[in-house]
């Protein structure tokens, strides 16, 4: 009965969510109209609210007869994992998705001291979105569909790679970002309809911008994070395509924040940020699009069904089309020419090579679908292609970075950076040569040059240090250098060895003596592992640790995963998976040292603490 309940509450809100659409062509007398349409947000949001219940009460009871908790719960499943399960698939994933507009469309309709005119035709618009939310779901993916009168006794379970606090964190980070990215799009159709483009509509889109920006940060840092610790791969980032599906929108909402402060502070380019916040959500669609319809293979894929591609297309056309109808129709609020020079025109050129890196990532993340569909057999694009774009764009916006700190410093303070910078540089190169030279030096160089800048901005207006938002903007930055000496560290530095091991032996990996003592059998729920026991030691001979790393095998339909073990240190990581079994009684053992990998998790933290500084309220006259 509680599925029908969710079911039935989820239809009242996709019929209310239709009818605050088309709400302002049936009544003339606004005010009433408002007043209606704030009524129909209320018990929409209440509805939705019942449906997300319906649905958490029947993975916490182990309903089975529903086919979305029986395809990804099990009645011994921890209780953590089944509200995760909530979004742990397609069908719970798209209905987070539409509860988070709706949310956010009661935020909007009951905030005080928007311009009326504005605040409802965001929320119509917002509607309209949901509703072609809410029928995706019910027409193509709904999660209330029972199995009866054939009820399983039992859930096939989570998918095991699932069963992690990544699953918990990171694709609500995600879904959150993507949220924030259709608020925008609301906003920037309303504004175009409008034709107005005001200071306070600058920092309504600023405040939605860096919302996103933070829950996508967060989300694409743990997605890193739980890739790195829970394939047995050793990496950080594949460049895989679902992967970048999430990072696209993280660099378009980067590059919008720095058009938005350019806006703010010289009215120009209001147009081009309009525009960019309907291209986060038409990304944001696309990427939905890519993991849900099969076009591509990946372990981190939701779903492989066509016609629910087709929907999520259907979805894209239905709301992007308008919007691009009304660019043609009405065209866009005039604003001031966009700065070239000074400081203004070094952010400026920033944003735009963000953008690029993001048009880079998505064309080599399509190409080879464009190629299997023109029939012209099956081509690969992978890391290299990947890197060679994206990381001199990266060293060259960290270098514009530097030089717009720098502006109005005389000529002897940046001639001092560029000299400290390439002296660290060099020691870097010669203490810790590589066959890399070109890729250190290129990151090492521009990360330390905007490093120091960063400290000499500090040194020379220590004002700042009492003003929330430019701590906040001196942290995300700062998050950005520790990322590259992060990035550039484990790239180029890691040590890797794959080895046959077994009981008694040992192997030396960057001053780590690794020796295996014994292996071990190990029961858990629904698998049974085979263990490792790894007594970890320093170059002194004195015990640092001691690892575990599984090869495990699940009961349900045999699937045999790697539990990886981790020597976590402030600078680097020693990295343990178990392969399988060679001979009897030895295993094949990758056995890593990841330089400055934490540096990648720290960065992230940073920034979103900056972001979160950067919501501070502006002081009057700032």
């Amino acid at each position: 009965m509680i599925p029908e309940i969710g079911h039935f509450a989820f239809i009242v809100g996709t019929f209310l969510s239709i009818l605050i659409l088309g709400m302002p062509l049936l009544n003339r007398y606004s005010l009433y109209r408002w007043q209606m349409q704030k009524t129909c947000v209320a018990m929409m949001l209440g509805c939705t609210v019942i449906a997300v219940l319906s649905l958490a009460i029947s993975f916490l009871t182990n309903d089975f007869s529903v086919a979305y908790v029986a395809n990804n719960s099990n009645s011994s499943l921890a209780w953590p994992y089944k509200i995760a399960a909530l979004w742990g698939g397609h069908e719970g994933s798209f209905l987070f998705w539409a509860a988070g507009i709706t949310l956010a469309l009661a935020c909007i309709a009951f905030k005080q001291h928007l311009e009326p005119a504005f605040q409802r035709l965001v929320v119509t618009i917002l509607a309209g979105v949901n509703a072609g939310f809410n029928l995706v779901i019910l027409l193509t993916s709904n999660p209330f569909a029972r199995l009866l009168p054939d009820v399983p006794a039992e859930g096939r379970d989570l998918n095991p790679l699932l069963q992690d606090i990544g699953l918990i964190l990171h694709p609500p980070l995600i879904f959150l970002g993507y949220i924030g990215f259709t608020v925008l799009f609301a906003g920037a159709v309303a504004a175009l309809w409008q034709r107005r483009y005001s200071a306070d509509l600058t920092q309504w889109l600023r405040h939605w911008t860096l919302l996103t920006w933070i829950v996508l940060t967060g989300g694409n840092a743990f997605g890193s994070w739980w890739a790195y610790h829970e394939l047995g791969w050793g990496g950080w980032w594949f460049w895989d395509p679902v992967e970048n599906a999430s990072f696209i929108p993280w660099l378009v909402a980067t590059a919008l924040l720095h058009l938005l402060y350019l806006n703010r502070r010289h009215k120009a380019l209001a147009a081009s940020s309009l525009i960019l916040c309907i291209l986060g959500y038409t990304l944001a669609l696309i990427g939905t699009f890519l993991v849900r319809s099969g076009v591509i293979d990946s372990v981190h894929a939701f779903a492989s069904d066509p016609s629910r591609g087709i929907a999520i297309l259907s979805l894209l056309l239905s709301t992007v089309g308008p919007a691009l109808l009304i660019i043609a129709w009405r065209g866009t609020p005039d604003s001031q020419p966009a700065p070239l020079a000074g400081r203004s025109g070094m952010t400026l050129f920033g944003a735009l090579l963000t953008l690029v890196a993001a048009f880079a990532v998505l064309l080599g993340t399509c190409y080879p679908i464009l190629f299997k569909m023109l029939d012209l057999g099956a081509i690969s694009v992978g890391p290299p292609y990947f890197n060679s774009l994206f990381v001199p764009i990266t060293c060259l916006c960290a270098l514009l970075a530097a030089i717009a700190l720098l502006r109005g410093s005389g000529w002897l303070i940046p001639t001092l950076v560029v000299v400290a910078s390439t002296i660290a540089t060099a020691a870097i190169l010669v203490a810790w040569p590589t066959d890399k030279w070109m890729w250190v030096s290129a990151g090492a160089f521009t990360a330390l040059a905007l490093l120091i800048t960063l400290v000499v901005r500090l040194i020379q207006a220590p004002h700042l240090l009492s003003q929330p938002r430019q701590v906040g903007m001196w942290l995300a930055h700062f998050g950005l250098v520790i990322a590259m000496l992060g990035a550039t560290a484990v790239s180029n530095y890691e040590q890797n060895a794959m080895v046959r091991m077994g009981p008694g032996t040992g192997r030396i990996v960057a001053d780590h003596t690794v020796v295996y003592e014994a292996t071990e059998t190990v029961n858990g729920r629904g698998f049974i592992a085979t263990q490792a026991r790894i007594r970890v030691e320093d170059d002194a001979g004195v015990k640092t640790a001691t690892l575990l790393p599984q090869r495990r095998t699940y009961m349900d339909d045999m699937t045999e995963l790697t539990e990886s073990a981790l020597l976590r240190q402030p600078l680097g990581d020693l990295y343990l998976s178990m392969g399988p079994e060679l001979e009897q009684g030895e295993y094949l053992m990758r056995i890593s040292y990841k330089p400055g990998i934490n540096g990648l998790w720290l960065s992230a933290a940073l920034m979103m603490l900056g972001g979160l500084l950067c919501l501070w309220p502006r002081r009057k006259g700032q």
